[in-house]
């Protein structure tokens, strides 16, 4: 794959990611850090409380955001995973019909290689980022 080729569909893989995230945070997480912190104050209110229950409570007040963001690490990691499968594939799929030996291409073997891999790996770019909003429903549903 071509850098600048490879650097575009990184980007706009990023920058999709990206976009979910800030929607996923603004809508969803930061309401729920919000309440995490008013839980974990109060149970540092009372002051007779034995320091085992104050750490019991908090930690209790933390589930819920600590399950979310693994459910939304596991999601944006299956994703990758899938992304990373796809672009083997179709690497596999070029050699298979180039031949294992890239070193005896001609010129003009390498430059059509290198342009269908990038077409090929753009395609499962495409495909991953179409998952995002299924992502984000599975995650928000998982709250």
């Amino acid at each position: 794959m071509s850098n600048s080729s490879m650097e575009e569909t990184q980007a706009r893989v990023k920058k999709a990611v990206d976009a979910m995230l800030l929607d996923v945070d603004t809508g969803y997480l930061r309401g729920m850090q919000k309440a995490m912190f008013s839980c974990s104050a109060k149970c540092c209110d009372d002051k007779k409380s034995p320091r085992e229950s104050v750490e019991q409570c908090i930690e209790r007040c933390n589930d819920p955001m600590r399950k979310a963001q693994r459910v939304l690490e596991g999601e944006l990691e299956q994703m990758q995973r899938a992304l990373s499968r796809c672009a083997m594939v179709a690497y596999d799929k070029l050699v298979a019909e180039f031949g294992p030996d890239q070193h005896s291409y001609t010129a003009d073997q390498k430059n059509k290689f290198t342009a269908r891999l990038d077409k090929m790996v753009a395609t499962c770019a495409d495909d991953s980022v179409k998952t995002l909003p299924a992502i984000k429903d599975r995650f928000t549903k998982s709250l």
